[in-house]
């Protein structure tokens, strides 16, 4: 799969902008999040880059017969009709592996949103590990990421460092793409 994601990105014009070497554990998020493009071009990427990683998709993903493949990439359904304990779970899992790269998207959905969810400071602050901004930027066909943002921080640090990194930012659909901020 490495050398078919790095063949079909570069046919695509596709390149990766990558700030400093990857850390073995650490929660990226991914966004903006406004098109279905993003999460095959996300996998592509991972591919080319050999980063294996999990992902978070709405439950209903995860239906039968693709549910066992969309596992197999790295797939963690949720379901936020009920009331779970993602952030602990996570983290657990995060902290029992070796190497971990779990992939958020902040704003749960391709939708504008006003506010993004909380949870990836959550599970990075709970398991100890850095949180790595990513941004797909149609406009110049690149995957930029930042360098790692430190879990210690408090919140509105970290979504001042996320604000300054995608103010620049150039999703397919530019009107989706709400503004970097948690809700108060």
């Amino acid at each position: 799969m490495h050398y078919l994601a790095k063949y079909i990105l570069r046919r695509l014009g596709w390149k990766c902008i990558a700030q400093s070497q990857f850390k073995k554990k650490f929660v990226l998020v991914a966004a903006p999040h406004t098109s279905n493009w993003d999460f095959p071009l996300m996998l592509f990427f991972g591919f080319a880059l050999n980063l294996n990683y999990n992902w978070l998709g709405k439950h209903t993903l995860f239906f039968w017969p693709l549910g066992g493949l969309m596992k197999r990439l790295g797939g963690i359904p949720v379901n936020r009709t009920k009331k779970n304990s993602y952030v602990s779970n996570l983290a657990e899992r995060i902290s029992e592996k070796e190497r971990c790269i779990l992939i958020i998207p902040p704003e749960g959905t391709r939708s504008r949103t006003e506010y993004w969810k909380s949870g990836f400071i959550h599970i990075a602050k709970e398991a100890c590990v850095p949180i790595v901004f990513a941004n797909l930027d149609y406009k110049n066909k690149s995957l930029e990421f930042s360098d790692g943002c430190c879990y210690s921080r408090s919140a509105s640090e970290i979504i001042q460092a996320a604000r300054g990194f995608y103010k620049n930012s150039s999703p397919l659909y530019p009107k989706k793409f709400g503004p970097v901020r948690l809700k108060p």
